[in-house]
């Protein structure tokens, strides 16, 4: 795409944290696009939300925050409003942007879970042209529900303008990261590492399980670098076996983990392979059995060092933010590609998969 366009950016981009994620996908996003040479104005609307709310009226800031979208876009005419996860933002606003300007294409991208957004969230299809989310699991049977929207599959995001090495003495066998919500599998999980860790005389840092506080900012990056293996491991994911149902979905942790050029672990993920290769780029376990086994294997081989920099020259080859960018824009303008990316086959619209 040659053309530069002018692009409103409506995501989260926490302003209010000072720097605590800078490494989110929205700023990963706005970077790309930027890369791209195209102009992008970013509005943070949690944050203009909270700063025009009054004695605790909520809902009133919220109204508030929604006019000021619709008046961005009305000075800014972009060709594009992308959308992060904006539960904030409603059906009306979005409505009255497309009837001020009939040419703008709506784009939304998504990295949560949306079996939890209530209809307010959904009732948005309406008006968008492309959805984008960071698992491929229920997209088909999105786009049969809304016909008139292009449904695809996202990665997340390794860059190396993000995503640094801080090539800092390894300190830990193994790094855990997640927010676990007491018995949920993540927990469970967690008390298993710790228990096979102590067992195997293995030093283990964990942050945000079993009561220790999470970790941000260039202090995340500091951690990452410091531990040979990092094990990625999602809510959704089972103890006993992998999780068959889910396809192509993890969290951005395993690409922070990835880009950093450590050597990542992730339960074996329906089609992920077509990324990353197991036991070249990443490190796929089919139970915390075999997870466990594989951590005392490739620490006793030291092929931690080979895989964990395969997986970031991996990671920043196919999943960088320019390259992530340009797919999306392709996608949501109808273009032609000449690229050939990994993950093509899951696009859909009515209910059928879509050639780019």
């Amino acid at each position: 795409m040659n053309e530069s366009l002018k692009i409103l950016h409506c995501a989260n981009f926490s302003n209010l944290k000072y720097g605590e994620v800078y490494y989110s996908m929205d700023r990963k996003i706005s970077y790309g696009l930027i890369q791209n040479g195209h102009l992008v104005y970013d509005f943070s609307y949690r944050d203009i939300a909270k700063a025009q709310r009054f004695l605790g009226f909520k809902k009133r800031s919220i109204q508030k925050m929604n006019q000021d979208l619709i008046n961005t876009c009305r000075n800014l005419k972009p060709d594009i409003l992308l959308l992060g996860k904006c539960e904030l933002i409603n059906s009306e606003t979005i409505k009255k942007i497309k009837d001020n300007n009939k040419d703008i294409k709506i784009i939304q991208w998504y990295v949560d879970f949306i079996s939890n957004e209530k209809e307010n969230f959904f009732s948005k299809f309406e008006y968008i042209d492309l959805f984008l989310q960071s698992t491929a699991t229920e997209l088909e049977k999105l786009s049969i529900r809304y016909p008139n929207v292009i449904f695809s599959y996202l990665p997340n995001i390794s860059d190396p303008a993000f995503d640094k090495n801080q090539n800092l003495e390894k300190e830990y066998d193994i790094l855990y990261i997640a927010r676990d919500n007491k018995e949920d599998n993540r927990c469970k999980f967690a008390k298993l590492l710790n228990d096979f860790s102590k067992k195997e005389n293995l030093k283990l840092k964990m942050y945000g399980s079993l009561g220790n506080p999470l970790v941000f900012g260039s202090k995340y990056y500091d951690e990452i670098s410091k531990s040979r293996i990092a094990i990625n491991f999602n809510r959704e994911d089972n103890l006993e076996t992998f999780n068959k149902t889910k396809i192509l979905g993890t969290s951005d942790r395993m690409n922070h983990f990835m880009g950093t050029g450590t050597c990542t672990f992730s339960p074996k993920i329906l089609d992920l392979d077509k990324l990353y290769k197991g036991n070249e780029h990443v490190v796929y376990f089919e139970n915390t059995e075999d997870c466990f086994r594989k951590i005392k294997e490739i620490l006793l081989n030291k092929n931690y060092e080979m895989i964990g920099q395969n997986g970031r020259k991996r990671s920043y080859s196919i999943s960088n933010a320019k390259r992530i960018t340009k797919f999306i824009l392709e996608l949501g303008s109808n273009q032609k590609t000449v690229e050939n990316y990994e993950w093509k086959e899951y696009i859909f619209k009515n209910g059928k998969r879509i050639t780019i």
